[in-house]
């Protein structure tokens, strides 16, 4: 299976939504299947990103996602606004490169950019 930065970006706006700050399993995300759901998920568990535990270990309530750790608000921070979103993915299009570092650092910058553009560079 390929990673899908959209599906990563939509786990992780689901779990952060959680009014409960935790969720006690992996939300559905439209147009996509579990399995999908899951498997990006794990990877952002294994990124640092999703702070999880598996409090059930007879396999009926396999996930626990507690919450988003320090580097996925990081990380969702620099890619919550749509119309930025988008730009990120263009422009990550055009380098060939769709590793989250990579993502993070186009959305960083083109932040700065902003920031830039109406003066509040230091």
């Amino acid at each position: 299976m390929r990673r899908d930065s959209d599906l990563i970006r939509a786990i992780l706006l689901a779990i952060e939504k959680d009014d409960r700050c935790e969720v006690l399993r992996l939300p559905d995300i439209g147009g996509y299947s579990d399995e999908a759901v899951h498997f990006h998920a794990r990877l952002l568990i294994e990124k640092g990103f999703l702070k999880t535990f598996f409090p059930d270990r007879t396999g009926k309530q396999p996930w626990c996602c507690i919450r988003l750790t320090w580097e996925g608000y990081d990380f969702l921070d620099a890619i919550r606004d749509p119309v930025l979103w988008r730009s990120v993915k263009r422009a990550a299009g055009k380098v060939g490169s769709w590793s989250i570092e990579t993502l993070a650092a186009i959305a960083k910058a083109m932040i700065l950019a902003r920031v830039e553009a109406i003066g509040l560079a230091a």
